[in-house]
């Protein structure tokens, strides 16, 4: 009868235990596939917001009743395309970029079925991927149809969508060790994986046969592939012929749960081994007293040789045998162990509720408990373990020993816990690369408004001064030179923003802090600043006043300040040096109308700028503030804003005093390259550099 009980309970643990590991593997695919959904929403926000901004670009600038060269080519230049084309009504080529006037007026949705989507059915539509006829690269167009003064028209841009942001995207969406992403378009083509490609346009069938075969039996599932199965997940991308698929071998995917699945067997085995023995021993103490020592030889055996740590105690709780598992996992000898109490090897936190067990057991609440104890090893580390325990009584019923069986299960919490950092930092990546994408998107706006106007300035200036060359008087030609030389340091001084805006971001701006002379630096700068500018700046500053800064970075910090309050406010500007009781502050005030209250929060942010107020009427990209605190928090400096009083700006920098034991100072000087970060020419230079 105990052997039939033991092999009841056998079968009853190895299904259960079989039943748990099944379900923990259904767990990981389903957190897999649950990835590749997590990867289908963002390649289709990524394809909408493309379409979108297209579709906006082409209403904004391509509605008239005719459309010029270089209007079309303007519009084009926003996206970056390597070619595009603009369609009427009746599927002719009204523009075309590369430029090809023999492609002009051709009626063109009749080879190309995307632009005849568009035009016919009036909503946007994607190509399967071709071979680009200008850059030789693999691309696909985006038709957006849209209406105009004469009747619908469609616009459609080719994008490299394998070096775009989807393929590196694709390249860090999924870190499992091989995996495979790509998307497939209707023709088995694939447009962009997480792997490099041949220059050629490949298919996924020649790239894995298996894969494409599975996927056009089911979107998930399984298959086999060389001497190892493979995991698979597709999932069409809504709007295009696209079809996003990811495989990764089951080796590498459930390579954690293996850990699990062994040490589960091994409790299982541990456990049914040592209830075999028990009826083995029940089964020989009814026969005879030799039987049952030579059971308890066996026994003695299995104990010490298991690899799971065991205990018997009293019912005091002091040990009374330690097989040598549990002495490795308290650090201690057996001998050290015997007669001292089992709650000396606890953490002090899970100590009561062990006791707790303890006295259900003596009070014949329970007979056995399953929990996990923390226990503390002999050289103070913590053992994380999976605990079971159970109370032994004499034929009278008394409690006689507690059996305890100790499975160390550390290394496998350790794992556990990497695998949730692991995935809490891939979520942080994908929360890092959606604000990549909107300061990109920000940034794109930037360039297209903020700088494209001073080389358009530029330029048309330019031609306008040549063709009037002989016409113009001289005092026309220095007004046209003097106009143009403005608007190129305009745009230098946008260039230079978003260089120092990209070495910031890319973390190349290390800061240097030496001892500092404040009082001469400030004045260095303000003769600089004042060098481009007619509006004066008054500095109130002590003899010598000494902090710990980078002098180039401090510099850049105080430029800013000053353009910001030359472009923004209105005399008098002051600058102001004074002692604090354990900082120096330098004050920028002007006396301009300050800070709508609405925006001071948004203040420091990139690409702010206040929609009310003297921002409005005055040119500006909203990068100023932002790259002072970028600098600021950069240098280990602190910058805060106060509005003035009775009206204007006050702009704080908070500069350490200098260390008892730190550097010797250093003379304050200009570079070159520092004043051509402030928009200076070659003259202005020179004069700064005399002044400082």
């Amino acid at each position: 009868m105990p052997l039939l009980i033991w092999l009841l309970l056998a079968a009853i643990a190895t299904t259960g235990l079989l039943w748990q590991q099944r379900e923990s593997r259904q767990a990981v695919a389903q957190r897999f596939e649950l990835r590749v959904s997590l990867m289908r929403d963002f390649v289709t926000s990524y394809t909408a917001d493309l379409i979108e901004r297209e579709s906006v670009q082409a209403r904004a600038s391509l509605t008239g009743a005719s459309v010029g060269a270089d209007q079309f080519r303007q519009a084009v230049a926003g996206f970056g395309y390597p070619a595009a084309v603009l369609i009427d009504n009746r599927g002719r080529a009204l523009q075309v970029t590369p430029s090809d006037p023999a492609v002009i007026g051709t009626e063109l949705t009749s080879r190309y079925a995307h632009l005849r989507i568009a035009l016919r059915e009036g909503r946007p539509a994607v190509s399967p991927v071709v071979r680009s006829a200008v850059r030789g690269v693999p691309v696909v167009a985006f038709a957006v149809p849209f209406d105009s003064l004469s009747g619908r028209r469609v616009f459609s841009g080719a994008v490299t969508v394998r070096d775009g942001p989807l393929s590196a995207y694709l390249t860090s969406a999924l870190s499992l060790s091989g995996a495979q992403i790509q998307l497939v378009d209707s023709a088995g083509s694939i447009v962009a994986a997480n792997r490099p490609l041949d220059a050629d346009i490949p298919t996924l069938a020649e790239e894995n046969g298996p894969l494409a075969a599975a996927v056009g039996r089911s979107d998930h599932g399984r298959y086999r592939a060389g001497d190892q199965w493979w995991r698979y997940s597709s999932t069409p991308i809504a709007g295009t012929p696209w079809k996003l698929s990811a495989t990764v071998s089951e080796n590498v995917l459930y390579a954690a749960q293996a850990d699990n699945d062994l040490a589960g067997r091994a409790a299982l085995i541990g456990a049914a081994a040592v209830g075999l023995l028990v009826v083995v021993a029940i089964a020989r103490a009814r026969r005879s007293h030799e039987d049952l020592t030579s059971s308890e030889q066996r026994f003695r055996k299995i104990f010490d040789d298991s690899a799971i740590g065991m205990t018997l105690t009293d019912v005091r709780g002091r040990f009374i045998r330690v097989n040598p598992a549990a002495c490795r996992l308290f650090g201690r000898t057996e001998a050290d162990l015997i007669g001292r109490r089992y709650t000396d090897m606890i953490h002090p936190d899970d100590l009561e509720a062990v006791r707790a067990h303890g006295r259900a057991f003596l009070e014949q609440r329970a007979d056995s408990f399953r929990r996990e104890v923390r226990y503390v090893h002999a050289d103070g580390h913590i053992r994380e373990t999976a605990t079971t325990s159970a109370l032994l009584r004499d034929v009278d019923g008394r409690p006689t020993h507690f059996a305890t069986q100790i499975v160390d299960m550390t290394e496998r919490r350790a794992l556990e816990r990497a695998r949730l950092a692991g995935e809490a930092e891939l979520e942080q990546r994908a929360q890092q690369l959606q604000e990549a994408n909107a300061h990109l998107a920000d940034f794109i706006a930037m360039l297209s408004h903020d700088v494209q106007q001073p080389l358009t300035k530029i330029v048309g200036l330019g031609e306008l001064l040549l063709e009037d060359w002989d016409h113009s008087s001289e005092g026309d030609k220095h007004s046209d030179v003097r106009r143009i030389t403005s608007a190129g340091h305009r745009a230098s001084e946008l260039v230079n923003d978003v260089l120092t805006l990209a070495r910031l971001d890319a973390g190349a701006m290390r800061a240097r802090p030496v001892s500092l002379d404040l009082c001469h630096l400030v004045r260095g700068v303000v003769s600089a600043h004042q060098a481009g500018e007619s509006t004066p700046v008054r500095v109130v500053a002590p003899d010598q006043t000494r902090g710990q800064a980078d002098r180039k970075l401090l510099e850049l910090i105080l430029g800013n300040l000053l353009s910001n309050a030359t472009k923004y406010g209105e005399p008098p500007i002051e600058v102001t040096v004074a002692n604090r009781p354990d900082h120096v502050e330098i004050r920028v005030a002007d006396h301009g109308e300050g800070v709508p209250v609405s925006f001071v929060p948004r203040l420091f942010d990139r690409f702010a700028r206040a929609e009310t107020g003297v921002a409005v009427s005055t040119s500006g990209t909203g990068l100023g503030l932002y790259l002072v605190r970028q600098l600021a928090g950069a240098s280990g400096l602190e910058i805060a804003y106060q509005p003035n009083e009775p009206r204007g700006a006050v702009f704080v920098v908070t500069v350490p005093y200098t260390r008892e034991d730190g550097p010797s100072p250093a003379r304050t000087g200009f570079s070159r390259a520092g004043l051509r970060a402030h928009g200076m020419g070659p003259a202005a230079q020179d004069r700064a550099r005399h002044a400082g």
